[in-house]
């Protein structure tokens, strides 16, 4: 097999030089009236054929050299994915050890307490509120893991509708606002940005994918960031529009920006990455690529980090003015519009 295309081409050759010269001599007697013009054609003739010859194998050649590059270039790539698929693996499981049993330990030690006649109702209370943060975490594990398997393997569908953008940041704002991890930073002003026109923006999109991203970047947002600011919303531009989240947290190494939207990564500074699964980036990268958009950041390290990205303004259904409080109209039975 490592001689066959050597073979080819000396066969190839070696039955277009005996065609050759098999036929063009027969026809060159036929033709030629002289000795004189046979030795002229005949130094022609060589001409010709070592010219044609020269260019069918660089041809021929050529060919097989590009042939062979393209399967090298195959194979490092495959070796490229195979190695990254096997780092992958090895970070998941060195995670996993810790990640996935530290939820089911706390899930089976609540549940063996609560099954303990020897304590009070509402000790029991407090056992059954911490085994269900304790699922949570287990399950919103388990859905990042899955997220960003289903977006590696391009398997991830996108439900686009329209949804007014204003009315979606205000959700996604009550929500961070009344939550558990706002009041551990009561020291971070939160607030949601809106642009800087006066206007209700409708969009084509897929809203829970919006929202996906929103709450992975604010998650981090609010762990990184001890007091100061976080400020999440939207800019328009000349294009379209940007998305933003940004905070005044410990802010990100530069050394790790090569790094920093690989799944499981968790940063090399031991104050990035001191929990959690590493996953909520690359997830967060994946879901703005299949938006049609892409994930960047600008950081300082000790100032604050801001994430964002944008989409085109063809996303864009329609604008309308925006109603203040003050000037929404009441109906008959007393509902607002």
């Amino acid at each position: 097999m490592k001689n066959i295309i050597a073979i080819r081409i000396t066969l190839i050759y070696f039955l277009i030089g005996f065609i050759w010269i098999l036929f063009s001599d027969q026809l060159i007697l036929s033709i030629a009236g002289s000795s004189n013009a046979i030795t002229v054609i005949q130094t022609y003739k060589g001409w010709f054929f070592v010219t044609v010859t020269s260019i069918f194998l660089y041809t021929v050649i050529n060919k097989e050299i590009r042939k062979k590059i393209r399967i090298e270039t195959d194979l490092i790539n495959s070796k490229k994915k195979a190695e990254e698929s096997d780092h992958l693996k090895s970070a998941f499981l060195s995670n996993m050890s810790h990640e996935i049993r530290t939820p089911l330990n706390g899930i089976l030690g609540f549940c063996e307490l609560l099954l303990d006649d020897t304590f009070k109702e509402d000790d029991k209370q407090i056992f059954a509120k911490h085994l269900t943060k304790n699922s949570n975490d287990l399950l919103k594990l388990i859905n990042d893991i899955m997220d960003i398997s289903k977006i590696q393997e391009k398997q991830y569908e996108i439900s686009k509708k329209k949804f007014n953008l204003n009315t979606l940041l205000d959700h996604i704002y009550l929500e961070y606002k009344n939550s558990d991890i706002k009041a551990m930073r009561n020291r971070v002003f939160f607030q949601v940005v809106k642009g800087k026109e006066d206007t209700d923006i409708e969009l084509y999109s897929d809203p829970v994918k919006l929202t996906h991203i929103f709450q992975k970047l604010l998650n981090n947002a609010f762990f990184f960031t001890q007091e100061g600011y976080i400020n999440f919303g939207y800019l328009r531009t000349d294009t379209g529009i940007e998305f933003f989240v940004e905070d005044s947290g410990c802010g990100i190494d530069e050394a790790d920006r090569e790094l920093f939207f690989k799944p499981f990564f968790k940063g090399t500074n031991q104050v990035i990455g001191s929990k959690g699964f590493g996953l909520g980036l690359a997830i967060s990268k994946g879901l703005t690529n299949l938006l049609g958009g892409d994930l960047q950041y600008t950081s300082t390290l000790n100032e604050g980090s801001r994430f964002f990205f944008n989409i085109d303004k063809s996303h864009i259904v329609s604008k309308k003015p925006f109603k203040k409080e003050s000037e929404k109209k009441t109906d008959i039975q007393g509902n607002q519009f």
